[in-house]
């Protein structure tokens, strides 16, 4: 097992990733599974502020792609309660980094998110689109995972707002206590990650016009797609 930097949850997942820059063909090989993790919150300490506040929000996206739409009200609970959990721990390593249990709260979140110990109720596996979805950056723009996964996040819950507007609106009020129009969560969204102090917009010229030939699987339209990445352009 190869861990990546502290907070994906790598080292519990039973998929690994592979991509490769030279020919920006990607994918992943399932069924790979550690017989133990050992998560060590000390070994995040080195991060900077940037990447200490990636480990968080890494680690809420991929729990709350496990969470939205499940069906099964004990792993649904659970789900927003570890969501709720990472965000504040991740609010508490901001204002001391050194806080290792707080560290902590993050690493079991995102081992728990990769786990298949949530999302037991899913009838339909459309959050995990994001995942598929985040290869587009990568592709168009060199972007790295973490910023493509979190960038994206907020522009992909109001697109898919247009087809399952009740589990978006369910989620962002169980987690954020937001209410009233998608486009106007997702705008509070974008402020709570960006006030972590990472970047949620992509520079360079827009390349949308390429993404039909990035090949992944999703049930969104191009023109979804195409919108997701333009509200995600810097202007």
């Amino acid at each position: 097992m190869i861990p990546t930097y502290p907070s994906s949850g790598s080292e519990f997942g039973l998929g690994a990733v592979s991509t490769d820059e030279r020919t920006n063909e990607f994918g992943t090989a399932y069924g790979i599974a550690a017989d133990v993790a050992l998560l060590v919150p000390r070994y995040s300490m080195s991060l900077d502020a940037e990447m200490t506040a990636y480990t968080g929000l890494v680690t809420l996206v991929q729990l709350s792609a496990a969470t939205i739409e499940d069906r099964n009200p004990v792993s649904y609970e659970m789900g927003i309660s570890v969501i709720s959990n990472v965000l504040k721990a991740t609010k508490t390593v901001q204002e001391n980094p050194n806080n290792a249990d707080a560290r902590g709260t993050i690493l079991y979140g995102a081992a728990l998110s990769t786990s298949g110990w949530l999302g037991l109720g899913k009838e339909e596996n459309y959050p995990y689109e994001i995942y598929e979805i985040e290869f587009i950056p990568e592709v168009l723009f060199g972007s790295t995972y973490r910023k493509s996964l979190t960038t994206l996040f907020p522009r992909f819950l109001e697109v898919m707002a247009q087809y399952h507007l009740d589990d978006i609106q369910a989620y962002y009020q169980d987690v954020f206590n937001f209410e009233g129009e998608i486009s106007e969560s997702t705008k509070r969204l974008v402020d709570i990650f960006s006030n972590f102090g990472i970047d949620m917009y992509f520079d360079g010229k827009d390349s949308s016009h390429s993404i039909d030939e990035i090949p992944i699987e999703t049930t969104l339209k191009p023109e979804d797609l195409k919108t997701i990445i333009s509200k995600a352009m810097r202007s």
